[in-house]
């Protein structure tokens, strides 16, 4: 599996368990709010129990007309606690009961009131009924009992939810911490593996030197950019970004490996940017640079792009066409000289680009030395040389 999809995998399960923590949370902290309102509204019914007694008391003794109605008012009011604790009830945020034991303690409690206290109370408010009120004095204590011992179970059972959702919510962030920390060794094998690799194979070519090589291996997994700038050092030329000597050569090298098996065609074109001495006389080594990179990114333009380029050094070039004969490649080196003169014609440069080529082909099938088919662009190049400075006296200053 690639770096870029176990990271995705490892991401997208990593999501999928925060997701789930926060889901869990949520649903945690909504049923914790909806058993503290059914707490706190069973403590209401048991305080409106002994209010209700307590008013009746006074309703006996005194006869109390305000008595009387606080008491009606405390009757409906225990009806509403008894059907939202029952039902449920969403505007004062009761959800409908589902816990068994609770429900089955809360229908004992419901079913004394309607068929005891409730009866009892409405019996203070018609005859002030003294040993009615005997009877309520006698038994609310214990009603309340039975109350307190609905919120204890609720209580516990509400504390037993939040305890599981702690315990769950550790063993997700267990896991993501497993998978994360997997994630990361997985990815850092993934990385140095082939970084080992690629280190083993420009050791065999000769790219690297100790020094670097030792710095490229003590990089850590988030210094990447880092050994990319290396690798850019090693195998770039930093003014055209084109392969430099060693690393081209190297890559070129492996190209041309006899094999009598294999019918590939390999042009090279070793090229030369006239006057560039002259530029840098005249107007300066910034114009000097200036016209090497213009005239490397037009051959980029137009070459394709499994071609390459070699800065050989200083103002010489070497581009390889891969698959194409001779001909082939001067009919792409005449389009790449037209985009010369289209600049030259139509831009205000104080300078003007002029390329010497020469171009050689290799057949795999040959038997030939690549120093040797090199040196054999290399002369051709400076015969067109030659005839340029010579015959048309060249000056590529405007």
């Amino acid at each position: 599996m690639k770096i870029k999809h176990k990271l995705l995998l490892s991401y997208g399960i990593l999501v999928i368990l925060a997701l789930s923590i926060v889901g869990m949370n949520l649903m945690t902290l909504n049923s914790m709010q909806n058993d503290s309102n059914f707490i706190n509204y069973s403590g209401r019914l048991r305080a409106t129990s002994y209010n209700m007694a307590k008013l009746s008391n006074v309703i006996v003794s005194e006869n109390d007309k305000s008595s009387k109605q606080e008491l009606e008012k405390k009757i409906k009011r225990f009806d509403f606690l008894i059907n939202s604790l029952t039902e449920g009830n969403s505007e004062i945020g009761l959800s409908k009961l589902n816990h068994q034991p609770t429900l089955a303690m809360l229908k004992v409690v419901t079913s004394m009131w309607e068929t005891g206290y409730k009866k009892d109370f409405q019996s203070i408010l018609k005859n002030a009924d003294k040993e009615t009120l005997k009877k309520i004095n006698e038994n609310i204590d214990s009603y309340v009992k039975i109350i307190d011992e609905m919120v204890t179970e609720y209580s516990a059972y509400s504390l037993q939810k939040v305890e599981n959702a702690a315990k769950l919510n550790g063993v997700l962030i267990l896991i993501s911490g497993i998978i994360a920390a997997a994630s990361f060794l997985l990815i850092y094998r993934g990385i140095q593996r082939p970084i080992a690799a690629l280190m083993e194979s420009l050791k065999e070519l000769s790219i690297v030197d100790s020094n670097i090589s030792k710095k490229i291996e003590s990089s850590k997994i988030d210094e990447i950019a880092e050994m990319a700038g290396y690798f850019n050092e090693l195998i770039y030329d930093e003014l055209t970004k084109t392969y430099n000597r060693r690393s081209g050569l190297a890559r070129l090298s492996k190209m041309f490996r006899y094999d009598e098996k294999r019918d590939v065609t390999t042009s090279l074109c070793f090229i030369d940017i006239n006057g560039l001495k002259q530029v840098n006389d005249v107007l300066g080594h910034k114009y000097g640079d200036d016209l090497i990179i213009l005239a490397v990114d037009i051959i980029k333009s137009v070459i394709r792009e499994y071609d390459f380029i070699i800065r050989m050094g200083g103002d010489e070039f070497l581009i390889v066409f891969t698959g194409i004969e001779s001909d082939t490649a001067e009919t792409v080196w005449t389009r790449i000289v037209e985009s010369y003169q289209k600049v030259n014609l139509e831009e205000d440069r104080p300078y003007l680009i002029s390329i010497s080529h020469g171009i050689v082909t290799y057949n795999n099938k040959q038997k030939s030395e690549l120093d040797n088919l090199i040196k054999l662009a290399d002369e051709k190049m400076y015969i067109e040389k030659r005839i340029i400075k010579g015959d048309e006296n060249l000056n590529v200053i405007r």
